[in-house]
């Protein structure tokens, strides 16, 4: 990536492999030569009709207006942490209900969430949690950063809203939420809505889904929140109109999601 004809080059071979976006890692400084790089960067894979994701890199800087092919940025302690940090256990929750307000206020915040397995230091979010960090975390591409063995080992219902929740979003409402506390995020894709909550406190927290936002009528609800015990899940499904709300109890460092779409409708949400 350092040299024009050199990237070049790897951008051609990549295209004609059918490859539609890199990530690019390894950035570390903020230098002039630096930004000029990432943006050379993004106008020669634009070029190839390739999508870049930055890793390792300095924040949003607004070029995604300039650089449609952006799709993604790090600029975040994500949860690689987990393998590098004693002290990210403790943090990530707080952390996490932060970012929204924060980091990922200024543009697409590649995360890599979704994390279920304990690398060198262990969680101390709920599973729950974990799950939420779809929605409440936005990013033009979502790399989930789990095994393949622990997604296969997944309650059904779980592996069910992983294959249906978009990264790309129409809209995008902040139910409630405190900064270090929790946040309860909704987001549109087309016709159905996807709501993620997480818990940053070390205690039980209530919260309430209001669902005034919906359009007029009947709605299917999937529920997937905090089950008896921290790696537990539990699931349920009803039927909500737009004058409901759900309550729901999050364990501490808990979470919940849900999966809205209205009844009858296929699945891009229209008659």
């Amino acid at each position: 990536m350092f040299t024009r004809n050199a990237r070049r080059a790897e951008f051609e071979k990549l295209k004609a492999w059918g490859v539609k976006g890199v990530k690019v890692d390894f950035w570390h400084s903020d230098k002039p030569d630096r930004i000029a790089q990432y943006r050379e960067v993004l106008a020669d894979a634009a070029e190839f009709q390739i999508m870049v994701n930055f890793h390792g890199c300095t924040i949003p800087r607004g070029w995604s207006r300039e650089f449609p092919n952006l799709v993604a940025m790090e600029a975040v302690f994500g949860a690689e942490q987990y393998k590098f940090r004693d002290f990210y256990p403790a943090k990530a929750p707080w952390h996490n209900s932060v970012l929204p307000f924060t980091r990922n206020v200024i543009g697409p915040m590649d995360f890599t969430p979704v994390t279920f397995s304990d690398a060198r230091f262990p969680h101390q979010t709920t599973n729950a949690h974990e799950l939420a960090l779809s929605v409440v975390f936005e990013t033009g591409i979502q790399h989930l950063a789990d095994s393949v063995e622990s997604y296969r080992a997944l309650p059904d219902a779980v592996k069910t809203f992983l294959r249906q929740v978009p990264s790309a979003w129409d809209d995008t409402r902040v139910l409630s939420g405190e900064p270090g506390r929790q946040v309860v995020i909704a987001r549109r894709d087309r016709g159905v809505w996807y709501v993620g909550a997480v818990n940053g406190a070390a205690t039980a927290q209530a919260a309430r889904v209001d669902l005034a936002f919906l359009t007029d009528g009947s709605w299917t609800a999937s529920i997937v929140r905090d089950g008896d015990a921290d790696r537990q899940f539990a699931s349920e499904t009803r039927t909500v109109t737009p004058k409901d709300a759900i309550d729901v109890t999050m364990r501490a460092h808990g979470g919940f999601v849900v999966r809205l779409e209205r009844t009858g409708l296929d699945q891009k949400g229209y008659r």
